[in-house]
């Protein structure tokens, strides 16, 4: 209101109603305002607005002034909401009492191990599950594309795969990921992701793989080693396309997708009690991965491709499910928070009402910045490669890939020796999933207190280690070989540090690395996000089959084996592991620094000012049209 015309309700200095209410009305709707605007200091502006506001704030702002001439203060409308009360809770309990009763109700967590209140409970199930069933479908697809591929071309092709094939398609992903973010919303974003995943693993069971002899290519002739792998990944092009795929659905799935929604969705108050938690119920998806594809395998009326193919048939009709299901999921948990979001700015507007009812004016802060020009991909990557939190997160991403790939190209051709046919080797993995899984729920249950006790970097900092002591048990059991240590000891070796890889991944090395996207801007959030799990990986990933296969071509041998670089593999894997715990430190460093609040957002305060204005305004309506309705009555009984 204009600061000559106090005409709230309760404006006067002995509490009454105020006889003067006579606003500042003008021909086109419109109304003054003082406002404190601070672009460069603080100045006096009055501003006149002219808001059509919708019926339902109209009605708000009716519903408060009926309140507050019955005697109810602003402090009980914002304790309940602004919806209607009983009249005999209104005699009953002080509006305070109240506010206080509601407000302790929901902030009370269910236990120290659980760390949750009953209201962020909904938020917090769903979330889980969607996390589950991202997981799911990841288990799924990698026991699968590493059944075709090791099967049929051996796992010295994974390396030839993942530099020449891999790398490039990820790279494009993120060249059109990127600009589909600058044309397309957040949803519409997601849903254009996602889906082709789906559309694909239906396709390749239905289509591709029952036409697997009429589209595969002849045998070449005279190719031996590892050009004789590298030839068999062209033979089996439909094989060495869904391994791609289930590829990109590794850095596109949990990393970008769910994690983005996570880190959109949950404030920073949330997230260190939420992030450790989620991969409670996400890592029990490995084992129902298992279960059920051990149950889908025991189906198989014979162990030929035929029952395989099958198998790939039952497995693509599930995954399509749990697709629909995801979408459903995150359909609801962004309609939670807009409602979360609206709730909180219908607080803040019914405290604006509160201030105007004690002061008589309005005083906003305004913080105005030059609106950013979208920029090309290059300059996107420019100014996102400036910032030290990403290529410090980039660095631990890309290591951590190396790594990975460093151990499991070996512990595969360990497997494939030991289990050739595809049954065999797909019920094993099966097992595995489901080992993976029992491990990683048992320490994603005491992942919040690990945190909680040690801090962000050493938490961060035991994957690292962990993967490293391990790792160098295995590359000494390969290096003794089959004399010294049987096979099957070997490969019980390497299945332990490759559970080590996944388990820490899943709940130690994720919920850290989300934790530290949080503070960020927009841009680092979307972009560097998506650069850096998607690229990074991908470029961690490239490294090591490059490493592997330079070594493959020098030290293995006239067969080609890639057992014989285990050596060489093993002193690559140390040097990354010391540059992986550098990039923790780094990161340790700035982001104890970040302040635990979460920032607030500039680009929203236009939104809550204009919610308050538009209040504000309803509120001068209302008002206009009980004086018409009550012309007749007393200016005291007004």
């Amino acid at each position: 209101n204009n600061s000559n015309n106090n005409n709230n309700n309760n404006n006067s200095n002995n509490g009454k109603p105020s006889t003067n209410n006579k606003s500042p009305e003008k021909k086109d709707g419109s109304f003054g305002i003082t406002m404190n605007i601070s672009p460069e200091g603080k100045i006096n502006a009055k501003v006149d607005v002219d808001i059509e506001p919708p019926e339902t704030v109209k009605e708000m702002a009716t519903d408060a002034l009926d309140k507050m001439d019955r005697g109810l203060g602003a402090a009980h409308l914002i304790g309940s909401g602004g919806a209607a009360a009983d009249d005999s809770t209104t005699q009953t309990s002080t509006p305070s009492t109240s506010s206080s009763s509601s407000s302790s109700k929901s902030t009370v967590q269910i236990s120290s191990k659980f760390p949750i209140s009953p209201a962020e409970l909904p938020h917090f199930a769903l979330m889980s599950i969607m996390m589950f069933l991202f997981i799911y479908v990841f288990t799924t697809v990698r026991d699968t594309k590493d059944t075709l591929v090791v099967s049929n071309c051996g796992a010295e092709a994974i390396p030839f795969l993942k530099l020449y094939a891999v790398m490039p398609c990820a790279t494009a992903f993120i060249v059109v990921y990127s600009k589909m973010s600058n044309v397309l919303g957040k949803r519409a974003l997601f849903y254009a992701t996602l889906a082709p995943f789906f559309v694909f693993y239906l396709g390749f069971a239905w289509v591709l793989f029952p036409m697997r002899e009429r589209l595969h290519f002849p045998a070449a002739a005279g190719a031996t080693g590892a050009g004789n792998a590298a030839m068999n990944l062209l033979r089996y092009w439909s094989f060495s396309l869904f391994f791609v795929v289930s590829e990109l659905w590794a850095s596109a799935g949990v990393p970008l997708l769910f994690w983005q929604c996570a880190n959109d969705v949950t404030p920073m108050s949330q997230a260190k009690r939420f992030y450790p938690l989620f991969a409670v119920t996400g890592n029990l998806a490995p084992i129902f991965s298992g279960k059920i594809m051990s149950f889908v395998i025991s189906l198989q009326k014979t162990n030929d491709d035929i029952g395989f193919g099958s198998t790939l048939k039952t497995l693509s009709v599930i995954k399509a499910a749990v697709g629909i299901c995801i979408v459903a999921i995150y359909q609801r948990v962004y309609a939670m928070a807009e409602e979360r979001d609206r709730k909180e700015r219908t607080e803040q507007s019914l405290s604006t009402i509160r201030g105007i009812q004690k002061s008589g004016k309005v005083e906003i802060t305004m913080k105005f910045e030059k609106p950013k020009k979208k920029l090309t991909l290059k300059e996107s990557a420019k100014e996102l490669m400036a910032s030290r939190e990403l290529k410090a997160m980039a660095m631990m991403v890309f290591c951590y890939n190396v790594c990975v790939e460093l151990t499991e190209v070996l512990w595969k051709a360990l497997l494939r020796k030991t289990y050739p046919t595809k049954s065999s080797y797909m019920a094993y993995m099966a097992r595995f999933s489901q080992t993976v899984g029992w491990v990683a729920f048992f320490l994603q249950l005491v992942a919040s207190e690990i945190i909680n006790v040690f801090g962000w970097k050493w938490t961060a900092m035991i994957p690292p280690v962990t993967m490293g002591v391990l790792a160098v048990a295995f590359f000494a059991a390969i290096i003794a070989g089959e004399e010294h240590i049987p096979l099957a000891q070997a490969l019980l070796i390497g299945t332990v540090q490759n559970v080590a890889n996944k388990v820490t991944k899943y709940s130690l090395f994720d919920p850290c690395k989300e934790m530290a996207y949080i503070p960020l801007g927009p841009d680092a959030k979307v972009k560097g996000k998506a650069a850096v799990d998607v690229l990074g990986a991908r470029l961690g990933r490239s490294m090591g089959s490059a490493t592997q296969q330079l070594l493959v071509f020098l030290v293995g041998g006239a067969s080609g084996s890639i057992l014989n670089c285990a050596p060489y593999l093993g002193t690559c894997y140390v040097a990354a592991i010391a540059v992986w715990s550098n990039a923790v430190s780094v990161l340790g460093k700035l982001f104890d620094t970040t302040d635990d609040s979460p920032k607030v957002d500039n680009t929203q305060k236009l939104e809550k000012i204009g919610e308050a204005i538009t209040i504000i305004k309803s509120i001068e309506d209302a008002k206009r049209e009980k004086k018409k309705k009550n012309s007749g009555q007393s200016e005291a009984g007004k």
